[in-house]
């Protein structure tokens, strides 16, 4: 019979289709490393904005908002809560990037608060939240992709840290120098210094600091408030 199937007839129809069936497979294998490559690509081509406290000094609290990521942030919006509050009356909570957002953050760029000290707080205000939630979102450069990020705010976790620097003598005539201008600011109006004001003076003087920076914060919000 001239039509008759031969076994070298099924065994070359079986070869290709092995041999499709491996195309298929690696045209599959393929695809996903290109998808791979992509999203990592992307996901380090990406902006990464985080909101955190930054403590200085041991005891000056600062509230940092910052594009950590390698490409522009567009549309930050920052929730807290509770509602920040200080113990020192600083009005946080009317920060222009709390209320309006940011409209640009350009990667590297942070924007810095204070915020509180921490001294003030334990002491006269044991009351105030320690632990804060901030919902961070914004997108991407082109707005093709948008970011919801959850952050813990954690006061608790600078509290007992101490850190200790070792400097060369460089950087002790540095931090001497800049010592010296501090207290040369601080001096009184009778020629001594701040060592040798009273503990009623002393705390009289930080009064007046702090009604100085609440007056400038308020001066700043007008100046904005006429600006828009």
């Amino acid at each position: 019979m001239e039509n008759a199937v031969t076994w070298t007839d099924v065994a070359q129809v079986g070869l290709v289709g092995a041999q499709l069936l491996v195309l298929v497979a690696a045209a599959i294998f393929a695809w996903r490393q290109v998808k791979e490559a992509r999203e990592l690509r992307e996901e380090q081509n990406r902006p990464f904005v985080v909101a955190d406290f930054d403590v200085e000094g041991g005891y000056l609290v600062y509230l940092q908002v910052e594009n950590m990521g390698t490409s522009l942030a567009r549309d930050v919006r920052i929730e807290i809560n509770p509602p920040l509050k200080s113990a020192i009356d600083i009005e946080i909570g009317k920060l222009k990037m709390l209320n309006d957002g940011i409209a640009t953050l350009a990667p590297g760029k942070k924007y810095r608060a204070f915020f509180d000290m921490s001294f003030r707080r334990n002491e006269e205000r044991p009351d105030l939240p320690m632990n804060y939630i901030a919902r961070v979102r914004y997108s991407d450069e082109r707005r093709k992709r948008s970011f919801d990020e959850t952050l813990n705010l954690d006061l608790d976790q600078y509290m007992e840290i101490r850190t200790v620097n070792r400097h060369g003598l460089h950087e002790i005539h540095k931090q001497l120098e800049q010592l010296r201008k501090i207290l040369e600011k601080w001096t009184s109006g009778t020629g001594s210094g701040l060592l040798a004001l009273s503990l009623e003076e002393s705390r009289n003087e930080n009064e007046r600091q702090l009604a100085a920076m609440r007056e400038r914060q308020q001066q700043r919000e007008v100046r904005e408030a006429d600006s828009s």
